[in-house]
């Protein structure tokens, strides 16, 4: 498993996918960081309050929840890449089993994901800085907690796009496919579902992706701001915040990451056993 992971990792290094899907991630964060501080909303509340709002924690939210999907294209393209490059068959041969092959993407697709994630937060929140101050993130440990959740949140999602580029195994249908899902397949689903007051669209992937630091991210500003008073702020409100910052209002974040591993490890499960008996030239 050693040389295996050894592979991967010089794989992903000698070409430039991995720094040309992060660069997106990078200027989105940076740019969600700053601008979202900016909401003119935002600073009449701050205005009218006469103290500044930890409105840092929401666009840290806010740059994770859009980041992520560069993250999956990354992860979806380590198997459905290589049988577009026609390196599958050698990776297959010189790793036998198949499994051993997706298991050390896994790990180092864990790794950088963690990388992706660790980019998302540092310039999100530069650009908080830049547009917010330092007090513009409240307690420092509420600003390590989201930023921990949008780490574990990158991570899932650069693993989620492993199992599911090896599923596929067609770099143009699985880079579509996401996209498609992430920007507009979902949208449309959940436009029907929030109608039916089920609560069911919660749980769909990329709401349940979303709430993972949305629903940490959004109880912790309204407790920094309202305090004693947090059990009294209209349901409205939670709701205009998650619409910022991901999630959905009345969902907690353990649920939607519980959720949202489930969905990871079933996509992934999937791709290890089609993996396992998809023909290769």
């Amino acid at each position: 498993m050693r040389g295996l992971v050894k592979a991967e990792i010089r794989k992903i290094f000698t070409i430039n996918l991995w720094w040309g899907l992060l660069i997106p991630v990078v200027v989105l964060s940076f740019g969600a960081g700053w601008l979202g501080t900016a909401v003119g909303t935002i600073n009449e509340l701050e205005s009218m309050l006469g103290a500044t709002l930890p409105i840092g924690l929401l666009t840290v939210s806010m740059s994770t929840n859009f980041s992520t999907i560069f993250a999956a294209l990354f992860g979806a393209l380590a198997v459905s890449g290589e049988y577009w490059n026609k390196s599958i068959t050698t990776s297959y041969l010189t790793g036998n089993p198949r499994g051993a092959v997706l298991g050390a993407k896994l790990i180092v697709y864990t790794a950088m994901g963690l990388l992706y994630g660790i980019a998302n937060v540092v310039f999100a929140s530069l650009g908080g800085l830049v547009g917010a101050g330092l007090d513009g993130f409240g307690n420092p440990a509420d600003w390590f907690t989201v930023g921990a959740a949008g780490l574990l949140s990158m991570v899932l999602w650069t693993l989620l796009g492993v199992g599911f580029g090896a599923l596929v195994a067609n770099s143009v249908a699985a880079i579509l496919s996401l996209v498609l899902y992430r920007f507009a397949f979902e949208f449309i689903v959940s436009a029907f579902l929030i109608g039916s007051g089920t609560g069911v669209d919660a749980y769909l992937p990329v709401a349940a992706g979303s709430g993972i630091v949305g629903n940490l991210a959004v109880p912790i500003f309204i407790s920094a701001v309202a305090g004693a008073d947090e059990p009294y702020v209209p349901a409205e409100v939670f709701e205009l915040l998650h619409f910022f910052a991901g999630g959905s209002y009345g969902n907690p974040w353990w649920a939607s990451l519980l959720t949202f591993m489930g969905y990871t490890a079933a996509i992934a499960a999937g791709g290890w056993l089609l993996s396992r008996r998809r023909d290769v030239t």
